[in-house]
């Protein structure tokens, strides 16, 4: 019996990013190499919250690790599948909430995900790393996720 393929649908995923009011950054990653910093990749964040408890956020609380969980989901849909010259770090969980006045100070859990070379880690960024963040952002945008702060969107 062949397994059926356990992605999400897009569908599924839109109500996810609707639910925590997802959005997403990019930075750069970088490293010391021979005493300068060189650019080695990028760092794209997914940022989404959840409805407190009571009238307070808990950072690590169980809806913060579900929040986390259903950012994965988002990030393995638009990893790239094919093998490339570059490779994809989800970090873990922090267990930790962040605040930007970009985003009014709303209590955030943030997904972390590594854009890296998969030989060669020191080495500067290339057009590799480059497209696959192009691909990303470009999925991250079929899907609705706003960059850089969440924009409600009419149902």
């Amino acid at each position: 019996m062949a397994q059926a393929d356990s992605q999400p649908s897009i569908e599924r995923l839109q109500d996810l990013i609707q639910k925590h009011r997802v959005c997403y950054e990019v930075w750069p990653a970088y490293l010391m190499v021979e005493g300068k910093r060189v650019q080695v990749g990028f760092e794209l964040e997914l940022c989404g919250t959840h409805e407190p408890e009571g009238d307070q956020f808990e950072p690590g609380c169980p809806q913060c690790h579900q929040t986390f969980d259903d950012l994965q989901q988002i990030a393995e849909w638009v990893k790239p599948k094919k093998a490339r010259a570059s490779r994809y770090e989800i970090q873990p969980f922090d267990r930790a909430l962040r605040e930007t006045p970009k985003r009014g100070f709303r209590p955030e859990v943030v997904l972390s995900m590594k854009i890296l070379h998969r030989h060669g880690f020191d080495q500067p960024v290339d057009e590799c790393e480059e497209f696959c963040l192009k691909e990303m952002q470009t999925k991250l945008r079929e899907l609705g996720v706003p960059e850089g702060s969440w924009h409600s969107h009419q149902s």
